[in-house]
């Protein structure tokens, strides 16, 4: 596969006496177990990816702006005070570029060394949900914990928690990836009891986001294909069985294949989206000026935020939006490539891409949903759409993302963390 590191006799060799002498920062060995330099020459200065830092905040602020659009007179209407949503929404803003800031400097290497005891934890909290009086229960679907006055969705964390675990398994067994259980079982098996809760929840969209995530993984790791498309059949008929399996899923799809069987109630919601993002013509009726805010579009403010920004900013606002997140996932995937090409490092290559697929494909499928293309799933647009957790997990990644891009840190030794990985 393409992705295999350069073996040690293809490097360029240079004459001893004018070779000349690099300094520790670019003299440090990221091959594993290579006594190879990984690059000749000294590697520009590795910093903070400035241009996708800005496009998330852009979109964080922008997020903020539509939530406010979509949420004051619902939560006037709700909670005496119409500045609630747009507060919390502030308050986890804020932390999550806390956050951010705090984890972009963490290097991503350890992250490598984290993914087992991550991957645990978002297990464990994704159990809680169930436990009485710790988990709550809202549009039929078990999802939140409660933790006094907020509110925290495991399901956000659990996304980015197996992404990591499938990059670190990648990287572990590279070499025997060829094999059925190296290839494919080990990155199913312990995120099994994951999706397991993530279903009974029940929260079919981010379980479908995390596998097609981990199909792109797997394939971009060299996975051999005969073994992609065998588990790909596999996942697509279980896929097909929950989707009819469960009356509610089996109404969705119906309702999705002729919302007018049921307009005033099962298809009212993506009647009242197609509606306004009909009203919003090319550009608009203009800012806090939409009409299906008002108690007309139910989640105005969450699942369905591309429904107002449609109406209240037109054909415009939504061609804006699609660009952004289309810049987003170029950088991101930018990041991803650059980590290969500059330190041969897979797991860096996976961690990035992965990321970056994640709240990519997730934009796009709200997106779709919100427009009629595909049945609802109960996904939210990243980094604009109303919720705590979200935000600030997705800002998280975003930190991790960044760390990516500013390379491995001098004090960690990516030999050495192999070697605890392995071991």
């Amino acid at each position: 596969m393409f992705l295999k590191r350069k073996s040690a006799d293809s490097s360029p060799k240079a004459p001893p006496k004018a070779a000349p002498k690099l300094s520790a920062k670019f003299s440090t060995k990221f091959s594993k177990g290579s006594s190879a330099p990984a690059c000749p020459w000294p590697l520009p200065p590795q910093g903070i990816d400035l241009v996708l830092l800005f496009t998330v905040v852009g979109m964080v602020l922008f997020g903020l702006l539509m939530v406010y659009s979509s949420s004051f007179i619902y939560a006037q209407e709700r909670t005496g005070d119409g500045f609630a949503f747009i507060k919390k929404q502030l308050l986890f803003s804020g932390l999550g570029f806390g956050a951010l800031i705090a984890v972009c400097r963490i290097d991503y290497r350890k992250w490598y060394q984290w993914a087992y005891p991550v991957l645990a934890t978002a297990i464990l909290l994704l159990a809680a949900v169930f436990i009485p009086g710790l988990g709550t229960k809202a549009l039929g679907a078990q999802r939140w914990l409660h933790l006094g006055p907020l509110n925290f969705q495991p399901g956000e964390l659990a996304k980015f928690a197996v992404i990591i675990f499938v990059a670190h398994q990648l990287e572990k067994k590279k070499d025997r990836l060829h094999t059925l259980a190296a290839g494919v079982f080990s990155h199913f098996l312990l995120p099994l009891p994951a999706f397991l809760l993530l279903l009974l929840q029940p929260d079919f969209g981010t379980t479908v986001i995390i596998c097609t995530v981990i199909f792109a993984l797997m394939f971009l790791a060299g996975v051999p294909k005969r073994y992609l498309f065998t588990a790909f059949v596999l996942a697509a008929i279980a896929g097909v069985f929950l989707a009819f399996g469960s009356a509610y899923r089996r109404d969705r799809v119906m309702t999705f294949i002729d919302p007018w069987r049921d307009p005033s109630g099962k298809g009212f919601q993506i009647i009242q989206s197609l509606l306004g993002l009909h009203n919003g013509a090319l550009s608009g009726v203009g800012l806090g000026n939409g009409k299906e805010k008002l108690f007309f579009l139910p989640e105005a403010h969450n699942d369905f935020i591309f429904a107002v920004i449609g109406e209240e900013l037109g054909f415009l606002g939504i061609i804006g939006v699609i660009l952004v997140y289309m810049h987003f996932i170029y950088r991101g995937l930018r990041i991803g490539w650059n980590c290969h090409t500059q330190y041969q490092d897979l797991f860096g290559m996976l961690l990035a891409t992965g990321i970056t697929l994640a709240l990519g494909i997730q934009g796009f499928v709200n997106m779709a949903v919100v427009m009629g293309l595909v049945p609802t799933k109960g996904l939210t647009l990243p980094f604009i759409s109303y919720g705590g957790s979200a935000i600030l997990v997705d800002l998280v990644a975003i930190g991790i993302l960044l760390s990516v891009a500013r390379g491995p840190q001098l004090s960690t030794k990516i030999s050495d963390s192999s070697a605890v990985g392995a071991s």
